[in-house]
């Protein structure tokens, strides 16, 4: 019976003594950093449709839906000039865009309604890009080309300056940074 105690008296103290870990290894911490959050998303508005022969484009106008949390930078309660830029066929127009927002309020989404123009003697030829929406987002908002929608648009001849059937635009790009 004795031989049993101290063996058995052995085997605890074995197992006590196997079951420490030393007290001396280094602690390893992982710190994970979250990724950072955009703060703007940059649109490419193009035309799209046919443009009928012999005719050329003088300007287009549209509105734009914003998602929640996409704003427009303003200055003194008014569009900052570098929020609609002309680009692709319309790049070389002198002729700066006007912009007018509409905040968003309550259930009514914020819009913003663009005007562009042609400079140049005679509009025109081409459809495709025209031009580039630099918007704010907040609360991490992620907006894709689905989360805007264009409204209301108007695509004008350079000689009669009547609608041209057939012409749209679309959001063809978002870009976020």
């Amino acid at each position: 019976m004795k031989n049993i105690l101290l063996s058995l008296a052995l085997c605890l103290t074995l197992l006590a003594l196997a079951a420490c870990g030393g007290g001396s290894s280094p602690t390893t911490t992982t710190t994970i950093t979250p990724p950072t959050a955009k703060t703007t998303a940059t649109l490419t508005i193009n035309l799209t449709g046919t443009l009928p022969a012999s005719t050329a484009i003088a300007g287009a106008d549209f509105t734009l839906t914003l998602p929640a949390n996409v704003t427009p930078a303003t200055t003194g309660g008014v569009v900052a000039t570098s929020v609609v830029t002309n680009s692709g066929t319309f790049s070389g127009s002198t002729l700066v865009p006007q912009v007018t927002y509409t905040a968003a309020a309550s259930s009514t989404p914020g819009t913003l309604r663009v005007i562009l123009s042609s400079s140049g003697v005679g509009g025109v030829t081409q459809v495709g890009a025209v031009a580039t929406i630099t918007l704010q987002l907040a609360n991490s908002a992620v907006p894709t080309t689905g989360s805007f929608s264009l409204s209301a648009v108007s695509v004008t001849d350079a000689v009669l300056y009547n609608p041209i059937g057939g012409m749209g635009a679309t959001v063809a790009s978002v870009t976020l940074q």
